[in-house]
């Protein structure tokens, strides 16, 4: 080995971690005159900002054995590059004796470095070992770290979403080749098999036996390999679906609030050590080194807090509800992870709801959560998984009718007029222009001015033109003129069965619903002679006519004659059942030269009421292949033709439970009629048994 000499370092100021520093207080640096900052002492020190304690006590240029231009190995480390190692080559057992300490080779930048290393200060305890076993092969190692060189939080946080896209374009290609990869193998071993059909065991003794083995060999090398490429390409289609994701689970904003209270919380602890104080039971020494980086995690935590603020008030923009302590008082009801719980108490940042493990359900009330002791159960609920709210009242109402209610029917509540009280509800809503015709249920939404009364009692009932139940409810609607509506599917009870789409319509629609339900309201349907009532579906008046007997359109009731358009073309009619064979079972004996073919149903029973037929060989031709054998299936397909029937394609070669036996489904021929089967000249049966 090349004996590599050694230059002495220059001598490092070493209080840069020695130095003991106390702290002062916040305020103005006597040094900068920077205001508002954490002040520091000790030493020639006295009451001085970060940034000066920085200046007068600098890190070291370099650490190690020589100065980088003279070194054989560097260890470089930056926020905005991580931690990367130059000077090694392979063969050299550099990256045998530092990879255990995490240490691997990139790729992309044909250099060994340290895995999520980016945007993190430097990892001494990963750094220090390595640099060590490397000065054990005999090489002059130096390190050098700049902690200030970094990228902004928004940049880097753009750059891994970047990457994430990348990942996936990445991971659906290889997921797209191994499919191909698998559909190839498993069509080269079905192509195989059909050698063959129905399991046809191997001839022991035979001269295919040698083949037939070497055939099932590759028929099940090649099913393995099409499952293990189906296997891979499942894998790389979710590691692809997880990449494509990314973005979406970190800018989701209830995860975001979440990840905030994180960020505050490291904030907080961070300013708690400036102070010298204990976070969390744990304690620093305030150092000049330090103190650098505490002020330095201290920028990087406000701006992340900062960059993630901004997509929580983006979200809001687009429609998302950041709740908290003012959106609730007690007795109100909370959906949260699908169930609706009973507010007992409202806290800063949680809500105590009402909770019994032992019985739960998917509304939750005191009286559901309070056990026989009295005792009443209770359960904390962030904020950040509230998904909507409902009052005490609107959720009585929901209760009383044996309903749970969604988070739709709880957005439409909140975003109009709060339900009205008992007393609120005896009043006659104020007459609108030209109402007279609305029905009354509708009539119920509207009241004076411009807002719309949200009750869950409102709804109204129609069919479409295919037939089909509907149950509609006002969901918002400010104008009068400008209805907002909910449609969902209903049975005849009129019980939601579906979710549809939202559906927008003017007061003059509504007058038309009305005059349309009001011209066949308590008349007789011409086809089932029942009274037509006041609503198909509605919870009020069950269905009293099939929805195939009168069909509403957007606009008016008409039959459903009117529905189907005078140039449609008819249905093709259906063709006929007919008891006739569905199969033929043929048996031949190897090397003979006689065939037996008898009619079957189509489970395979022998039709004894169809006389068999007996297929000879051709001059000079032998069935060596059994009842597999092209020359008795040519033989069939001329009987069948003459008996009206014709042999299904790629049913030919379908094997039959029994060996020396072969099955093939048949069908009546669409041209002609089916003539009568009559049996073939009875000839000397000369098959060998053929089982």
């Amino acid at each position: 080995m090349t004996t590599h000499q050694v230059e002495t370092a220059a001598p490092v100021d070493n209080r840069y971690r020695t130095v003991t520093l106390t702290f002062a207080g916040d305020g103005e640096c006597s040094a900068c005159g920077r205001e508002d900052t954490p002040l520091y002492s000790g030493g020639e020190l006295a009451r001085v900002c970060p940034a000066c304690v920085a200046a007068t006590f600098p890190p070291p240029p370099w650490e190690g054995d020589c100065p980088p231009e003279k070194a054989d190995v560097v260890i470089t480390h930056t926020r905005a590059d991580g931690t990367l190692l130059e000077g090694s080559r392979k063969g050299d057992g550099i990256f045998e004796a530092i990879r255990p300490y995490g240490w691997r080779y990139f790729r992309s930048l044909e250099c060994l470095g340290l895995n999520h290393s980016r945007d993190r200060s430097a990892d001494r305890y990963k750094i220090d070992p390595a640099a060590t076993a490397i000065r054990e092969l005999g090489f002059t190692v130096c390190v050098v770290v700049n902690e200030d060189e970094r990228r902004a939080f928004a940049d880097a946080e753009a750059d891994r979403e970047q990457r994430s896209e990348s990942r996936a374009e990445r991971f659906e290609d290889r997921a797209s080749r191994a499919t191909a990869s698998s559909d190839a193998s498993y069509q080269r071993s079905k192509q195989i098999s059909e050698r063959f059909p129905m399991g046809q065991p191997i001839l022991v003794g035979h001269h295919s036996e040698g083949r037939a083995r070497r055939d099932h060999a590759r028929m099940d090398n090649a099913m393995r390999k099409s499952i293990n490429e189906g296997e891979r390409a499942k894998h790389w289609a979710q590691r692809a679906e997880a990449s494509g994701a990314y973005t979406e689970h970190r800018t989701n904003p209830a995860r975001t609030l979440r990840r905030i209270e994180t960020k505050e919380a490291d904030l907080r602890g961070v300013v708690r050590w400036q102070r010298g104080e204990s976070n969390n039971g744990h304690s620093v020494r305030l150092s000049p080194a330090v103190v650098v980086e505490l002020s330095r995690r201290r920028d990087e935590l406000t701006e992340e807090v900062g960059y993630w603020r901004s997509i929580v008030a983006k979200a809001e923009a687009e429609g998302f509800k950041v709740w908290g302590a003012d959106d609730f008082t007690k007795g109100d009801f909370v959906r949260s992870r699908g169930s609706w719980y009973e507010v007992l108490r409202v806290n800063k940042k949680t809500l105590t709801v009402a909770w019994n493990l032992r019985s739960p359900k998917v509304i939750m009330t005191v009286a559901d959560a309070t056990y026989e002791d009295g005792h009443v159960g209770r359960q904390p609920v962030d904020y950040s998984d509230v998904k909507t709210r409902m009052s005490a009242g609107d959720m009585a109402r929901y209760l009383e009718r044996n309903r749970t209610p969604s988070i739709a029917d709880a957005k439409a509540l909140m975003d109009g007029v709060t339900a009205a009280s008992p007393q609120d509800q005896e009043q006659v809503p104020a007459e609108v222009e030209g109402s007279a015709d609305i029905p009354e249920r509708l009539r119920a939404l509207l009241v004076e001015g411009e807002q719309v009364r949200k009750l869950p009692e409102s709804e109204w009932s129609f069919t479409s033109t295919c037939g089909r139940a509907y149950r509609v409810r006002m969901v918002t609607g400010r104008d009068a003129t400008d209805l907002h509506f909910q449609v969902r599917t209903v049975d005849a009870n009129g019980t939601a069965v579906g979710v549809g789409k939202d559906w927008t319509g003017t007061l003059e629609v509504i007058r038309e619903h009305a005059t349309a339900a009001g011209e066949h309201e308590g008349k007789q349907c011409p086809r089932c002679g029942r009274m037509w009532g006041k609503g198909l579906g509605s919870p009020q008046a069950p269905a009293t006519c099939t929805p195939g007997h009168w069909s509403y359109c957007d606009r008016a009731a008409v039959p459903v004659e009117q529905d189907i358009p005078e140039n449609a073309q008819a249905k093709p009619k259906a063709k006929k059942r007919t008891n006739g064979p569905k199969m033929v079972i043929v048996t031949a004996a190897y090397g003979s030269r006689q065939a037996r073919m008898v009619y079957a149903n189509g489970r395979g029973t022998v039709r004894e009421d169809i006389p068999a037929v007996f297929i000879d060989a051709p001059e000079g031709v032998t069935f060596n292949e059994g009842p597999a054998s092209a020359a008795i299936w040519q033989g069939v397909d001329e009987v069948l033709e003459k008996a009206g029937f014709v042999r299904l394609v790629g049913s030919g070669a379908r094997s039959g439970i029994r060996f020396g036996e072969v099955r093939a489904k048949i069908t009546e021929r669409e041209d002609t009629e089916p003539v009568a089967v009559e049996s073939a000249p009875q000839s000397q049966d000369t098959d060998s048994p053929a089982s």
